[in-house]
């Protein structure tokens, strides 16, 4: 299915994990969508959304509403070697403070890392040369709250918003791609 969706576009796909293993450390669904609608209108890559099986409901709310062959719902249908050849042959993956951005930053993937204001970015941050971190830093962070009880309604996550990521993100792909200067 995947594999099939990237051979027709012939671009290579755009992996976002929307989830992390904490609800306050993921950007909002609306914002995701808002992210894939401005990446279909300036990009003819494919969208493939992983996480796990228990998540491929929320997915359902990313997905809905995208052409089934441009956007499409992997969640808990890939195995571990399935997904890292995705991520592998990924033009750049989109995820949280989660497992699968440290991963796409390993293996020297494109990785844009939407970063809560509940961890220290500075620390626990992916890390690589193809690693753009987006971050809203608020005054109550890092404030390692957890388990959702953010009394400011996670604004760190919910007032950035979705075209600034893409832009500074495609900002940074473009110059770290320039030649340097001589």
């Amino acid at each position: 299915m995947i594999g099939a969706m990237a051979n027709r576009t012939g671009a290579a796909p755009v992996v976002i994990s929307p989830f992390a293993n904490e609800r306050l450390r993921e950007w909002p669904i609306t914002h995701y969508r808002r992210f894939i609608e401005r990446l279909r209108r300036e990009r003819a890559a494919p969208v493939v959304i992983v996480g796990t099986r228990p998540q491929r409901i929320r997915a359902n709310e990313v997905v809905r509403g995208f052409p089934a062959d441009q956007v499409a719902n992997a969640c808990g249908r890939l195995s571990w070697s399935e997904l890292v050849r995705l991520v592998d042959a990924a033009d750049y993956v989109v995820a949280n403070n989660s497992g699968l951005a440290h991963l796409a930053a390993q293996r020297g993937r494109w990785t844009l890392c939407i970063f809560s204001g509940s961890h220290s970015y500075v620390e626990w941050m992916p890390r690589g040369p193809r690693v753009v971190v987006v971050s809203r830093i608020t005054s109550c962070s890092p404030c390692e709250v957890g388990g959702g009880r953010c009394p400011n309604a996670v604004a760190c996550m919910t007032d950035l918003q979705p075209d600034i990521a893409f832009d500074l993100f495609e900002q940074a792909r473009a110059a770290r791609s320039m030649p340097p200067a001589e």
